[in-house]
């Protein structure tokens, strides 16, 4: 384990928290306490319970899992691309956002004739910590083991491999990274009311390494899944395979027909999966709408807000504290960001007269908002051009 000057078992914040089963009985221990807020977008309306984690005594380690956590993801997501140059397999479907999307969409070369959506019920409730910390504890031991490196220095803000002592830096080796994350799962309690419950099954949504230990926990289940695929007879099926794009407990594919047969095989029995587009020509995934027109995807901006029967204030005021500069450069980046996403400049050019509308409300000057535009349509010109000129002449 080394010198008590080079570490500790776990670090100053694990035995910080080790101290947790013995001050729960004193009721002086620090829990997240659990608030409700509506998914307004559904119909009917549903509930989501947010664990208020910010500052209870777990808080610590696991901000520190999450900069661990991270680092690792980053260190897979490196592998699985040399993994796809050497077999073609691509088994790192996690994406950051809507980008990697329209990445997949602007390089593809094949014709699209289907696409599926599908999301997973209660994700975050519904994973079982065995097997989170069969799965995630065997990856992190090859990642340590690819990388070569005995310490994993890690921060509030970031984490890296390393082989020497970093001043500053709480210092896990492999196992103490194992057991920091045993160790939350094994002590997550949270208040309601003036009851105390510990959670057996899931991690609540408001712990702060949740996202990735879910993330992570559904890449273990896709790599396995996808190495299993022979490339001599299941050819085609890992081409269908390497199109699909996971956000979280969010799936989309394209040119699949054999996702809804084989998702059974790919992941544990205790998360149940939900197709949730009915068409299959068109879908909403993030930020998309997507639709297939003559075997071409087709997008455009999906806001769940503008399924919302009230207004919503999302744009800062005029009348607000907000500098003017900042108010006018939040045009500036929704034209970039629908410019980006619209393939056709109609619908680009209807998502611009709807922000239009809605600023002009708010006090904004229309002949301000015309010279913002004009600074995007000059310094974007990527953007653009892909409207062949169209975009000017509709203005």
């Amino acid at each position: 384990m080394g010198t008590s000057n080079e570490k500790q078992i776990i670090s100053d914040h694990i035995t910080q928290v080790s101290k947790f089963k013995v001050r729960i009985e004193d009721n002086q221990i620090k829990l997240p306490t659990m608030y409700w807020i509506p998914k307004l977008h559904k119909q009917p309306y549903k509930s989501r319970f947010i664990a208020n984690s910010s500052s209870c005594t777990t808080t610590n380690i696991s901000k520190l899992l999450t900069s661990c956590l991270t680092a690792i993801k980053t260190h897979v997501h490196r592998y699985c691309e040399k993994v796809y140059e050497n077999s073609g397999k691509n088994l790192f479907w996690s994406i950051k956002n809507s980008g990697a999307i329209l990445d997949k969409i602007r390089l593809s070369n094949y014709t699209v004739s289907s696409i599926s959506t599908y999301d997973f019920s209660t994700l975050y409730t519904t994973l079982p910590h065995h097997l989170i910390n069969e799965k995630l504890t065997s990856l992190i031991q090859k990642t340590f083991a690819r990388e070569n490196a005995t310490f994993l220095a890690c921060s509030f803000d970031r984490a890296f491999f390393t082989n020497s002592i970093v001043k500053r830096y709480t210092m896990w080796t492999c196992d103490e990274v194992c057991k920091a994350l045993s160790f939350l799962l094994d002590n997550i309690y949270v208040r309601f009311g003036n009851s105390v419950y510990k959670q057996v099954v899931g991690i609540p949504m408001g712990t702060n390494c949740a996202p990735l230990v879910a993330d992570l926990f559904l890449y273990c289940y896709e790599r396995d899944f996808m190495l299993g695929l022979s490339e001599i007879t299941q050819a085609d099926i890992i081409t269908a395979f390497n199109k699909s794009s996971r956000y979280l407990d969010d799936i989309l594919n394209m040119e699949n027909p054999y996702f809804s047969k084989l998702v059974i095989t790919i992941y544990p029995k205790e998360l149940q999966l939900n197709k949730t587009n009915n068409s299959d020509t068109k879908a909403s995934f993030l930020d998309l709408d997507l639709s297939i027109k003559n075997g071409i995807i087709q997008t455009k901006i999906y806001d769940k807000r503008d399924d919302f029967n009230f207004n919503i204030v999302n744009f800062p005021h005029l009348d607000g504290d907000v500098p003017q500069a900042t108010s006018y450069g939040v045009y500036i980046s929704q034209l970039i960001r629908f410019a980006r996403a619209c393939s056709l400049v109609e619908d680009f050019n209807e998502r611009n007269l709807y922000i239009t509308n809605k600023l002009l409300q708010q006090g904004y000057r229309y002949y301000k908002l015309r010279k913002y535009f004009s600074k995007f349509y000059y310094r974007n010109p990527e953007l653009v051009l892909k409207y062949n000129s169209n975009l000017k002449a509709l203005l």
